[in-house]
């Protein structure tokens, strides 16, 4: 199944790359102002306007600010950190702000705090709802047409992966972390592993030991990263050698943040899919 899933991880970019171009998206602007004033629904279910087309946009989404670029947005974008966000936001200009679905109360209420500017929530749970979330990104800065055909791609290359992994049985999976604790299917990396045909082996968010991971019978294990554990840290304990993951050297890195809702989503989906399902590595 390897060269089967590569070779749709590159149609599926080849495809995204078609409807980029046969929709005119380019580097500057090519709305007409007739999307306005603009009506979308953000992942917090939020109906966002937006009056006219927005000159400043400040972006604390890795996704969000990847189609904005698509969509011909890259002048008026700006991408913030957690340090810049609240200080970008205030900004006069700004006329809107997108954050992680995710956000952390605390640096949500400092931004509510500091601008005026409307907020946009972005964010896909479970992954397969990416493509609406993509066109009410679309939607809601004047570029509607252009966001529907990436969401089209990104729905093809999410089909295709489906397709491919209902042929297959769903692969145990440990999601750990820093700290050896175990991360929950509602993550970000723990909807990755979803859609990418893993059953992630536990519920909620936890500490691990290691005689409670010999009994989760794991057959891939996802270390997230930034901490996670690397294969040489777990074969150095003798309890774990009999666990499929680790005796299959079947040790998956993934970033903790899960991947951006963007154009790129199947073929990282697809890559990790390989990963979870890859035959054994023989030992030696």
């Amino acid at each position: 199944m390897r060269v089967v899933r590569r070779i749709g991880l590159l149609a599926g970019t080849a495809l995204v790359a078609i409807a980029l171009a046969g929709c005119g998206v380019k580097s500057e602007p090519t709305g007409t102002g007739t999307a306005f004033p603009s009506h979308a629904v953000d992942a917090a279910g939020q109906t966002v306007t937006l009056a006219s087309p927005p000159l400043r946009i400040v972006s604390f989404d890795a996704g969000a600010t990847a189609i904005l670029k698509d969509l011909g947005l890259s002048a008026e974008t700006v991408t913030a950190t957690a340090a810049s966000l609240a200080r970008e936001a205030a900004d006069p200009g700004t006329a809107l702000v997108v954050v992680p679905a995710t956000l952390e109360p605390a640096l949500l209420q400092t931004l509510t705090t500091a601008t005026t500017a409307p907020m946009y929530h972005y964010g896909a749970n479970p992954l397969t709802s990416a493509p609406t979330t993509i066109t009410q990104l679309g939607l809601a800065v004047g570029k509607g047409p252009e966001a529907a055909a990436i969401a089209k791609a990104v729905a093809a290359g999410l089909d295709t992966l489906a397709a491919q992994l209902a042929t297959e049985q769903p692969v145990r999976v440990l999601l750990e972390g820093r700290g050896f604790t175990a991360h929950g299917p509602s993550t970000p990396a723990g909807l990755a592993v979803a859609a990418a045909g893993g059953t992630n082996v536990v519920t909620v968010d936890q500490p691990l030991s290691l005689t409670g991971v010999v009994g989760l019978d794991v057959s891939a294990w996802v270390s997230l990263q930034p901490g996670g554990s690397t294969l040489a840290s777990l074969q150095s304990y003798p309890d774990l050698a009999a666990v499929p993951a680790v005796k299959d050297s079947r040790i998956v890195p993934l970033p903790m943040a899960g991947f951006p809702i963007d154009a790129a989503l199947p073929g990282a989906l697809q890559a990790l899919a390989d990963d979870l399902h890859a035959a054994p590595v023989a030992a030696g």
